[in-house]
């Protein structure tokens, strides 16, 4: 019977179900890398530090534009001077952070664990990043200057996908503004892969390699439209639902594996119940939609959801993600593609990250047989939408969605 201590803990040993590929013995073994990721978003805005020892809010002050000097002087009076205007931003810095475990019996009898395998400190740092990112996506498409594709006019009577026009329209707009350009030549835009696919073939599109300077491409950099330079990012927020939830507010959950029955989806995270659909709710996986028929909480692979329908045949694959299925379109997903200029939000934290390593028996008399180790990762972040003007958002839909 598991104690309190080890429920909060998660403790990865040798019955895990995540861990069983390492008590098998096989002859040949290939390991394949895990994706790597970088802070995309971060680089356009204001970055400050967050210095220790020092009040915990953060503040951007924004100083308005003075009004036109629009009446001639006259000879030998001074005028009215201008009353300058301060608007100042505001927000605390947010702590973040996660941690594996594992058991003295794992690190014994894993059968040959190699070190490409168990590279715990990359695992952490691809998902200290991978949050941080997710979460700065969810910031940005927060944003109050929206356009919807087509002629739609709120996200609910969407029904196309983003074409050349609706860029236009966007930047169009943030010209009006006199916004300046993120990078001190174009605006920058992030655009998830499944609306690139709808907007790449449009004649007008300029790929990378006509560019006059290519050296200077940014990371995932798929090509410039209208004063636009486009960066594919997988992480682009998606509207798809009502978040999971009711302990944990989740986007999306993952997928460990299915059972042979071809109804049960495992999923990663630790969940209860209530934080799972309820029956005869929606999940949408690789693309498709599913009717949900129980679920139940759990931790390290041991929760699920089952399915209505047979799932045996449709190629659900471990790590995929499961998203609410209630779009706002018919359940649809709505993509969000955010045009950013110069200044639009502010950002700290990056030099706040670490990684923490315990090795088994560090606990001392908390751990006096060297039973437990854990290697985690905790950060501050802070990012905040300084001004609306200068930032703007367009929803579309995706035809391979």
């Amino acid at each position: 019977m598991a104690t309190d201590f080890e429920t909060n803990l998660n403790l990865n040993g040798t019955g895990s179900a995540g861990m069983s590929p390492l008590m098998e013995s096989i002859l040949n073994r290939y390991v394949l890398e895990a994706n790597k990721t970088k802070r995309k978003y971060t680089r356009f805005g204001q970055q400050v530090n967050i210095p220790q020892g020092k009040t915990k809010t953060n503040a951007f002050d924004k100083l308005s534009p003075l009004p036109k000097a629009m009446q001639p002087l006259t000879e030998g009076i001074t005028p009215t001077g201008a009353a300058v205007n301060i608007t100042r931003i505001k927000g605390e810095p947010e702590q973040f952070g996660n941690y594996v475990s594992y058991t003295d019996q794992l690190d014994f009898f894993a059968n040959d664990p190699s070190p490409e395998v168990l590279k715990y400190t990359d695992l952490l740092t691809e998902n200290q990043l991978e949050t941080f990112e997710q979460l700065d996506a969810m910031e940005l498409a927060s944003g109050l200057n929206v356009f919807y594709a087509g002629t739609a006019e709120s996200r609910s009577e969407l029904n196309d996908v983003l074409t050349v026009k609706d860029v236009r329209r966007a930047v169009t707009s943030l010209k009006r503004n006199k916004v300046q350009p993120a990078d001190g030549t174009d605006y920058i835009a992030f655009i998830h892969p499944d609306v690139v696919f709808n907007i790449w073939n449009d004649e007008e599109w300029r790929q990378p390699h006509t560019y006059s300077d290519t050296k200077q491409l940014y990371d995932g950099e798929i090509g410039r439209l209208f004063g636009v330079r486009f960066i594919e990012d997988p992480d682009a927020y998606v509207f798809r639902g009502t978040n999971f939830g009711v302990n944990h507010d989740l986007p999306e959950l993952t997928v460990v594996k299915t059972d042979k029955s071809g109804k049960k989806l495992y999923i990663a995270e630790t969940v209860t119940k209530a934080d799972l659909p309820s029956s005869s709710g929606k999940i949408c996986v690789n693309n498709k939609i599913y009717t949900v028929a129980a679920t139940y909480g759990g931790s390290n692979g041991t929760a699920y959801i089952q399915v209505s329908e047979d799932i045996s045949a449709a190629a659900i694959e471990p790590d995929m993600k499961v998203y609410p299925g209630d779009g706002a379109v018919g359940g649809k997903p709505v993509y969000s593609t955010v045009i950013l200029g110069k200044n639009a939000f502010g950002t700290a934290g990056d030099k706040t990250v670490q990684l923490i390593n315990k090795s088994l028996g560090s606990a001392g008399t908390g751990d006096p047989l060297n039973q437990r180790g854990t290697v985690g990762w905790k950060g501050y972040r802070f990012m905040k939408i300084i001004e609306q003007t200068k930032m703007c958002r367009i929803e579309s839909l995706a035809s391979v969605s």
